[in-house]
């Protein structure tokens, strides 16, 4: 009789999908930036995010975080837009939040980064 573990063989692949997401960003050429943000907003996708993000920040004075197509947001892009808020408060500039479908903005608001943002929206 053979034996069934519970644990699948190291030999059989396992997919990993990756969330969906996407960050563009919008230079309008006279100093402010719209970064649009879809999808999954999670650890995986943070380092993105963040490059995007600081490049638009110090390309103009206004950054408008656009995240009516973000569908889910982690602990660790929340604490990049609050290290982006911080960055544009340093250099006396501007990060303004444009509020997220129900879930993104009920996670933004249960965890203060509402009230520690200009939010429009």
């Amino acid at each position: 009789m053979s034996e069934v573990s519970a644990f699948p063989s190291s030999k059989v692949p396992v997919e990993c999908a990756v969330a969906p997401f996407a960050c563009s960003c919008d230079i309008d050429g006279v100093g402010s930036a719209c970064l649009h943000v879809e999808g999954e907003l999670d650890l995986a996708n943070v380092p993105t995010f963040k490059r995007v993000l600081r490049g638009a920040q110090s390309e103009t004075e206004t950054v408008s975080l656009d995240l009516r197509e973000l569908a889910f947001i982690d602990c660790s892009a929340l604490k990049e837009i609050l290290d982006a808020d911080a960055f544009a408060h340093r250099m006396e500039r501007t990060l303004t939040l444009v509020r997220g479908s129900g879930q993104v903005d009920r996670v933004m608001a249960l965890t203060g980064v509402l009230e520690r943002m200009e939010v429009v929206g």
